[in-house]
C-alpha cells in the first residue's frame, strides 16, 4: 500500500465530498481511513492516532472534511513526496456548491520549498508513516482542549531532525468554520498548545497509544 488518507472529521457530511474526489483519483493504490465523532467528548487527536495505527500506507495523506482535490492530486503527491513533512494549498470558499470566490493563505503565494516546521498544516498535508509513528504520533493530552495536534507534531519532528516543506498541490474547502456553529470551540484554550511545545522543547516524550 502506497497511500493511506486518513480523515478524522466531526462533521461526517463533509466527509461525502472527500469520497466523491477519492473515488475519481487516477493513483488507486491507496486506503482511505475514517473516524466519525460528534459525542460529548472531543477526541480527535485519539482519532489521528487510531487511524495511524490501522494505516498501512507508506506516505500518510490528511485530508479535511469538505475539501476538494483534483484527480491528479495523489499521483502528485507520490510524484513530488522525499519524505519531508508536507503541505499542499487549500483555497477557502464560502459557497457550498464551491462556486464562490476562494481565498488562498500563504500556501499559495510562497514558493515551493522549504519551510518552518510550525508552517505545517493538515487540512491537506502528508509526511512518512514511519516518521510520524516514531515521534509518538498526535498528542491525545491536547483533546481536553480542542486543540488540533499538527503545530506540536512539527514540533517533534523538527526536535527529530526531520525537514518541512511547501508543495504546490491546490485543493478548494467550504469554509464551515464562518456558517456552522463549531460543537467543540467553547473548549478550546489558546496557550495550552505553546506550554506542551514547551515541554517538548525540554525533552517530554509522547507515544502513540
Amino acid at each position: 500500500m502506497k497511500i493511506s488518507v486518513i480523515s478524522p472529521s466531526i462533521r461526517p457530511e463533509g466527509l461525502k465530498i472527500t469520497q466523491e474526489c477519492l473515488k475519481n483519483q487516477t493513483f488507486k493504490d491507496f486506503e482511505w481511513l475514517v473516524e466519525v465523532g460528534l459525542g460529548n467528548e472531543h477526541d480527535l487527536n485519539k482519532a489521528f492516532n487510531r487511524c495511524l495505527k490501522r494505516a498501512k500506507g507508506e506516505i500518510v495523506v490528511f485530508l479535511q472534511d469538505y475539501i476538494k482535490i483534483e484527480p491528479d492530486a495523489l499521483q502528485r503527491v507520490v510524484d513530488t513526496f522525499n519524505g519531508n513533512f508536507t503541505t499542499y494549498p487549500v483555497g477557502k470558499t464560502n459557497k457550498i456548491d464551491y462556486s464562490g470566490d476562494i481565498k488562498w493563505d500563504w500556501r499559495n503565494i510562497r514558493d515551493e520549498g522549504d519551510i518552518p516546521w510550525n508552517y505545517w498544516e493538515i487540512d491537506f498535508g502528508s509526511c512518512s508513516l514511519d516518521k510520524i509513528k516514531e515521534i509518538g504520533g498526535f498528542d491525545e493530552e491536547l483533546d481536553k482542549y480542542w486543540s488540533c495536534d499538527n503545530i506540536n507534531v512539527g514540533c517533534r519532528a523538527d526536535l527529530a531532525g526531520y525537514k518541512f516543506e511547501l508543495v504546490k498541490i491546490p485543493a478548494i474547502a467550504y469554509d464551515h468554520d464562518a456558517f456552522i456553529e463549531h460543537p467543540f470551540r467553547k473548549k478550546y484554550h489558546p496557550n495550552f498548545n505553546n506550554e506542551r511545545m514547551d515541554l517538548f522543547r525540554r525533552g517530554l516524550k509522547i507515544t502513540l497509544k
